[in-house]
């Protein structure tokens, strides 16, 4: 069964709604790929309530870009896709 979010537990790790939503998409699309890679079949929860799970439980590794303006999850998606090739 789907688990319930609260704002609250963003707060204790210091994420607002919009950056938990960001980060745990791409942690949902980072497990998902693995498991697609692995040939693993589909689980009883949903990627995305895995990956939401992860950033509560502070699972993934935030790392906010810098000040200048840069985009910190395209450089986080350019890491992922090249250390695999």
């Amino acid at each position: 069964m789907a688990r319930t979010f609260y704002l609250e537990e963003l707060d204790k790790i210091g994420l607002n709604p919009y950056e938990a939503v960001i980060v745990a998409s791409l942690e949902a699309r980072r497990l998902n790929q693995k498991r697609l890679i692995a040939g693993a079949a589909e689980g009883p929860e949903k990627m995305t309530t895995v990956a939401l799970e992860r950033v509560v439980q502070s699972k993934v590794e935030i790392i906010r870009g810098s000040e200048d303006g840069g985009n910190s999850d395209e450089q986080a998606d350019s890491k992922e896709s090249s250390a695999g090739s």
